[in-house]
């Protein structure tokens, strides 16, 4: 009885003509997010660039790969000092202010300043970088004015996603709630937890970088393990670890991965030879869906400039840290 009463409606009143089929979804757009190991721009490669006044130097060759990220991420060893001496070499580094435009050069967005480095310019370099950075449009994390600006970390918005990245460091400068000098967040497993948990209110994806480890070891220090499980289990994607300058092992854990060391990147070092190999962390979202994680095996040609490694190279990177494919998630 129904149909027939619909068939005497005009079509244009029947509540019975077919609707068109609904659009598709468009699908969440793609983001991709490399992270970089230890960049140290003083000593060779800091004379290098100011004797040529070329400061695309260090990233000539890797540029392209970085630059292709939507964000791209880096630790900075060393501040910018406004004013000499800067590092010719030795184990104390002051970078030029001009060094800061290589990192731009690359398409660095965002860097971990939460190193035994940043310090080493006393204070004024510390609130100079701080400043220079942000001028350059590229976001220091781990560090600030204050225990909060250091522990608050920096929200990058890609394709309408808010990605967190907070930063730590095993030497912790003035870290304490009161610090009247600027601070360096240290490796703390409660506060890591608080900071994460306080990032995941206001961003979709939360990172960590973590300057901590044993060095010139593939083995994963016992506190490092520990601050990055921490940093997991309280809602970060992932960590990124540097400072043990060799490539060291990646974790599935908690829904998301540990890098526990990605290696050097711009640091030149003899011995062992390790120290001339690296890795990148590239993680592609959809929306703020973990898509792929792959690691990218490089290696760091003298004065300390990388490269991306060939496939025999590859191959012997990777099977260092017991992987067989770049492709670390998901498997094919």
């Amino acid at each position: 009885m129904v149909r027939s009463l619909c068939l005497l409606v005009p079509l244009w009143l029947s509540s019975c003509a077919q609707a068109p089929p609904p659009a598709k979804p468009h699908p969440p757009p793609r983001t991709t997010v490399v992270a970089a190991g230890d960049i140290l721009l003083a000593r060779a490669v800091g004379e290098r660039m100011e004797r040529t006044g070329d400061y695309s130097i260090p990233f000539a060759t890797i540029a392209p790969t970085l630059s292709a990220a939507d964000i791209a991420l880096g630790n900075l060893e060393g501040p910018f000092c406004e004013k000499p001496p800067y590092t010719k070499e030795g184990m104390i580094f002051r970078v030029r202010p001009r060094g800061v435009e290589s990192l731009v050069y690359a398409g660095f967005d965002v860097v971990n300043v939460a190193n035994n480095h940043f310090g080493d310019g006393g204070n004024g370099c510390i609130e100079f970088s701080l400043t220079h950075l942000r001028g350059a449009m590229i976001a220091p994390v781990g560090s600030g004015l204050s225990f909060d600006e250091a522990h608050g970390g920096s929200v990058i918005v890609r394709n309408g996603v808010r990605f967190a990245f907070l930063g730590y460091s095993y030497a912790p400068r003035n870290d304490e709630p009161r610090a009247k000098n600027p601070v360096v967040a240290g490796r703390d497993p409660a506060q890591v937890r608080r900071d994460v948990a306080a990032a995941r209110l206001r961003a979709d994806v939360v990172f960590v970088s973590l300057h901590d480890g044993a060095e010139y070891t593939r083995n994963v220090a016992r506190e490092t393990q520990e601050f990055a499980h921490a940093a997991m289990d309280a809602g970060a994607t992932a960590v990124f670890g540097h400072h043990p300058h060799v490539p060291q092992r990646i974790e599935s854990y908690a829904g998301g991965w540990i890098f526990y060391s990605l290696g050097n990147f711009v640091f030149w070092q003899n011995d062992p030879a390790a120290t001339r190999t690296a890795l990148l962390a590239r993680l592609t979202f959809s929306g703020a869906k973990l898509e792929t994680v792959e690691a990218l095996p490089v290696v760091i040609e003298s004065p300390g400039v990388p490269r991306l490694a060939n496939e025999k190279e590859s191959a012997a990177i990777l099977k260092a840290i017991g992987l067989t494919s770049s492709r670390v998630w998901p498997v094919n």
